[in-house]
């Protein structure tokens, strides 16, 4: 008898049987073919979609397994197999920091030894493999503070009131934020790459007055091992703000990335500019930094991340020396209908050391920061994505000048390939 006749003679249940059996065979065409009879009858439609996604690795389409588990996760996020088929699925189509992530979500969930141990395997060989990277995004950005001022009209200086300019105040705008990067990480043996990397970000508001350029770059070596990363790189960037030159630096860094367990992860960053500020040479000076991250994996479909950095900025000036202390705790989520979250609260304190003239009195700042971006994971034009990202600012300062809030919001694309 025909395969092809098979769903007309038998219930959708026993269909998918046969086709099961026919994967297991290598018969992967008729498998499909029958399949694509009956998936609208089965009783369970994610194990059809899920067998065409086995399908379509199987036959080497690995673009459309990729897609196939994905429309299952926008409706069933939890299914922690069907995330480690597509996290294997994106290694096979070269999308390598994708599968990353999801390899990380699995992992959070402890499965069996041999799992994890092949897990592993893969997260190695991403590292080592991986060459070029790229990343664009595009938004807009309504801003109710976008040169960063305070509300108030008038400023006491040295004891005497005055008038701040329009520009010196609270300033609303909307504007178009272009960004783009890229990696190019070169084999120099088997456990060592040289990283280098070049990122641009241009805020654009009408006029010129506040328009923000910043570029960045880095190049050193990399030493890798099954579970440690270990990064040296040297560092620079250029700012332009206003289109006048704003500031730049030299410098370098040394980064640690560790897995610690299968549901933890650790990473900390210390570097050193000197910052040349070309308006302002009272500013000029070293800036020493040091950033650590802890990331426990909730479930495969969420975790958290706990974030410390502290900063000091040894300035020319001493009444312009400051300390940065940042605490934040991140929350990601991948929710049903394709919607991916990650909300972030930070608090920062940040104590200046000496008596700024102009005031009469030290400078001492508490800011808090809640950070919340949203991703349409299964609307893809082009490879791009739907984002929104809010940002909310309050700066609290001994200082009223310095004290400001600040509500952003970036609704644009994005991609990474």
């Amino acid at each position: 008898m025909p395969l092809d006749k098979l769903p007309d003679l038998m219930p959708p249940a026993e269909v998918i049987e046969v086709a099961k059996r026919l994967i297991v065979a290598g018969q992967t065409d008729p498998a499909r073919r029958l399949l694509e009879r009956v998936k609208d009858k089965a009783p369970d439609p994610v194990d059809v979609k899920f067998l065409l996604g086995t399908i379509a690795v199987a036959e080497k389409r690995y673009a459309d397994a990729v897609k196939i588990y994905r429309d299952i996760l926008t409706d069933k996020p939890g299914l922690t197999r069907v995330r480690l088929e597509l996290a294997r699925a994106l290694f096979l189509n070269k999308e390598d920091e994708a599968a990353e992530h999801h390899f990380h979500l699995v992992l959070a969930t402890e499965p069996p030894g041999p799992v994890a141990d092949n897990i592993h395997k893969f997260l190695d060989a991403i590292r080592a493999r991986k060459t070029f990277r790229y990343s664009f995004s595009l938004a807009a950005a309504p801003d109710t503070n976008i040169n960063v001022a305070p509300a108030d009209e008038r400023v006491d200086l040295f004891g005497l009131p005055f008038v701040l300019d329009r520009n010196a105040r609270q300033k609303s705008g909307i504007g178009m934020v272009v960004s783009g990067g890229a990696d190019y990480s070169p084999s120099l043996n088997d456990r060592t790459k040289l990283e280098t990397n070049v990122f641009v970000r241009h805020t654009e508001y009408s006029g010129s007055t506040f328009d923000d350029t910043l570029v960045s770059v880095a190049a050193g070596p990399s030493f890798r091992w099954p579970k440690t990363v270990i990064s040296t790189q040297a560092t620079g960037y250029y700012r332009w703000y206003g289109h006048r030159a704003y500031n730049r630096s030299v410098g370098g860094q040394v980064s640690w990335e560790q897995d610690v367990a299968r549901r933890w992860r650790v990473s900390a960053t210390a570097s050193y500019q000197y910052v040349d500020y070309l308006i302002n040479d009272q500013l000029d000076g070293p800036l020493y930094s040091l950033v650590s991250s802890a990331t426990y994996g909730l479930s495969s479909r969420s975790f958290l991340r706990a974030i410390v950095a502290v900063d000091y900025e040894r300035a020319s000036a001493r009444s312009l020396r400051n300390w940065d202390v940042r605490f934040g705790l991140g929350f990601y989520r991948e929710f049903g209908w394709g919607i991916v979250a990650y909300l972030q609260p930070e608090i920062t304190f940040n104590p200046y050391e000496g008596v700024q003239a102009a005031f009469g009195k030290r400078r001492n700042d508490r800011e808090y920061r809640v950070g919340l971006s949203l991703l349409k994971r299964d609307i893809n034009l082009w490879g791009f994505s739907p984002e929104l990202r809010y940002t909310f600012v309050r700066n609290d300062s001994s200082i009223s000048f310095y004290s400001y809030t600040r509500h952003r919001v970036e609704i644009g694309v994005s991609r990474k390939f």
